[in-house]
């Protein structure tokens, strides 16, 4: 009877492990989830379309998917203009890291984290690629700061 009775505990217990890993597999999904729909969301500021109204912004996207049903090979040629944009844009972009003498204002760290630089808590600096390097040095103008510019290594 023993024997049965820790049989029925353990059982018990494979159960609750189980279940507690379901749970940690659906927060992980949702997560996922979340993520994919903040960079759809993104996709559309980054092509300048966020002024719209959600009816338009739906109705355009249903256009495109007859235009993809109509047509299979506009996906190649979205495919192309996409990359080519993404590749333009990250020429544009220039890696730098910012230290700064004393802590900015919450204003300061807004402007900084707006063009792009997240803070490295360990080397108590910003980092990150900028797209608008002078307007970056407006803001820091009357702050001491050290602005260093990363020249990347070409692949030879």
């Amino acid at each position: 009877m023993q024997n049965v009775e820790e049989q029925k505990i353990k059982l018990e217990q494979k159960k609750n492990r189980l279940i507690q890993e379901e749970n940690r597999l659906k927060i992980k999904e949702r997560k996922v989830r979340t993520r994919h729909l903040i960079e759809i969301g993104g996709l559309i500021v980054k092509a300048e379309l966020g002024f719209l109204p959600t009816n338009t912004l739906y109705g355009g996207l249903l256009s495109l998917k007859h235009d993809l049903n109509q047509n299979s090979s506009v996906k190649d040629k979205w495919t192309k203009l996409g990359k080519a944009a993404f590749d333009q844009e990250q020429k544009e972009k220039i890696a730098v890291i910012l230290s700064l003498v004393e802590k900015p204002t919450l204003e300061v760290r807004s402007n900084i984290r707006t063009h792009g630089l997240k803070w490295n808590k360990l080397r108590e600096e910003w980092y990150g690629y900028v797209t608008d390097l002078d307007s970056l040095k407006k803001i820091l103008q009357n702050i001491k700061h050290n602005l260093e510019i990363i020249e990347e290594v070409p692949n030879n």
